[in-house]
């Protein structure tokens, strides 16, 4: 038996008025036939990886032009939540620094500050920066403790009037949870082979020649933080100090002190920058580009603010000194 051919004439003496029967054959085979992705996968799908990467190539090329290519630039660089680390700002910066057209760098710090370390590190590679090029600091609605300290490497420091600004000092947190511990039962023995090896431990409170001990750091640190701020603002250490006492100021304040410049805000400082650099105003700011991945730490952590890189974290068991308000 022949198999039946599908045939979109009409029957002899059926009498069908289909108007589907006027569309001709070949019409229908088009509509039904295979895609050409799936006639021809590896053409279809080398096409495609082909563009894709063409376009990722042209992309990677006009961000690098748009960077460091053409006409001189000014960079911002923006300091913002706690200083927890550095190591992205960091590595700005020496993006910054490698490139002959930046010519001047704008800071915008909404901080309060964060690791004694962490904010070090950025003050120091923007004081790097401005031994070659001026650097503008901009103080948004927080610019404390650490956050103060990274602003100490501006030639010019702006902050809005009230800014709060200052808490120059550093501060030390030791977890203490041996009383819950008792509670339930649980506890730690822990064998040293040094007598302050452990000092700091969250399962005991310090003894008179621990807090001694970590009072001679902290205090290390202080003179540290108030080197910096005479330096940065160009007073006697001495004076200095006595703005060390862990106090915060307006920013109106801390125009009175000497911590800060002008009153004024982000574009304030961008327009003495100009104006310092010979860069017009209207050019538009080099900033850092965004990156993206495709990564679910990196996702998780973009979409919902979820860092998976602090599960297993045991740092909050360590003492932390902080410059932070």
């Amino acid at each position: 038996m022949k198999d039946e051919q599908f045939s979109f004439e009409e029957a002899p003496g059926k009498g069908c008025a289909c108007p589907l029967n006027a569309i001709p054959g070949e019409v229908w085979r088009q509509l039904f036939r295979r895609p050409f992705r799936k006639r021809h996968p590896v053409l279809f799908w080398g096409a495609g990886l082909a563009l894709a990467a063409l376009l990722c190539f042209l992309v990677a090329r006009d961000d690098e032009e748009e960077m460091f290519g053409g006409p001189e630039r000014l960079a911002l660089v923006t300091v913002r939540g706690a200083i927890l680390e550095a190591g992205d700002t960091l590595q700005w910066l020496r993006e910054i620094g490698r490139r002959e057209s930046v010519k001047g760098v704008l800071v915008r710090v909404d901080s309060p500050g964060g690791g004694a370390a962490a904010s070090h590190e950025i003050y120091d590679a923007l004081a790097e920066i401005g031994k070659n090029r001026p650097v503008a600091v901009s103080m948004g609605s927080v610019a404390a403790s650490g956050g103060l300290m990274v602003s100490m490497a501006g030639e010019r420091v702006f902050a809005n009037p009230s800014t709060v600004t200052g808490s120059i000092g550093v501060r030390m947190d030791i977890p203490q949870l041996q009383g819950l511990f008792d509670k339930i039962g649980l506890g730690q023995q822990t064998l040293v082979t040094a007598p302050y090896k452990n000092a700091g431990s969250y399962l005991r409170r310090l003894s008179p020649e621990e807090k001694a001990y970590f009072e001679s750091v902290l205090n290390d640190m202080h003179a540290q933080f108030v080197r910096i701020v005479a330096h940065g603002r160009r007073m006697d250490v001495q004076d200095a100090a006595k703005l060390a006492d862990g106090k915060i100021f307006t920013g109106r304040e801390a125009k009175e002190l000497g911590l800060v410049d002008e009153l004024g805000g982000q574009e304030a400082a961008h327009r003495w920058l100009a104006r310092k650099t010979g860069v017009p105003f209207e050019r538009k700011l080099l900033t850092k580009p965004k990156k993206t991945s495709l990564r679910p730490r990196d996702l998780l952590k973009a979409w919902f603010g979820l860092d998976m890189s602090d599960i297993g974290d045991t740092s909050w068991r360590t003492p932390v000194f902080l410059h932070q308000f």
